[in-house]
């Protein structure tokens, strides 16, 4: 099973099996010389600045300061990607080849079932959309509580 993974920093636990999480800034990206004009270096910088936070159900006890490895099944990523993708475009071509062969000619009305399309393929793509599991695969550095290298699962992801 193939994993995409992202090392996350424990912000804060807020009650009972609940704690707050943040993806890590990537080492890699920003630290070479072309840094500045590279498009994946200034979307990096862009996105690490937003810095949003994940809230996720866990029986480990975690606590602030800990880093942790999350991971997602990559098949489940893929099948995520396409649905939010793919499932709104064709939403959007299959009202503009209905209201066309309704006989719907203007310009602007075709323009605007053909957004009624799109828009009703994301409510689609929202209301299909499981909620995919990230798990714990392994704590970085362990609370004096918790052993490191465990192979750990959180069961949920908000």
């Amino acid at each position: 099973m193939t994993w995409v993974t992202q090392e996350a920093e424990v912000i804060a636990e807020q009650n009972q099996g609940q704690v707050q999480v943040k993806a890590c800034a990537s080492q890699g990206c920003g630290s070479c010389s072309l840094a500045g004009g590279c498009g994946q270096g200034i979307l990096s910088r862009w996105l690490m600045r937003r810095s949003p936070s994940l809230t996720l159900h866990t029986e480990t006890p975690l606590q602030a300061g800990d880093r942790i490895l999350l991971g997602i099944n990559a098949n489940k990523l893929n099948r995520a990607a396409v649905l939010q993708f793919l499932l709104p475009l064709i939403t959007l071509l299959a009202a503009a080849l209905l209201a066309e062969f309704i006989g719907i000619t203007s310009g602007l009305l075709l323009f605007l079932i053909a957004l009624i399309g799109l828009a009703s393929g994301l409510l689609l793509a929202r209301k299909l959309a499981l909620a995919n599991q990230l798990e714990l695969l392994r704590q970085l550095t362990p609370s004096p509580t918790t052993k490191a290298n465990n192979n750990l699962e959180l069961t949920h992801v908000e």
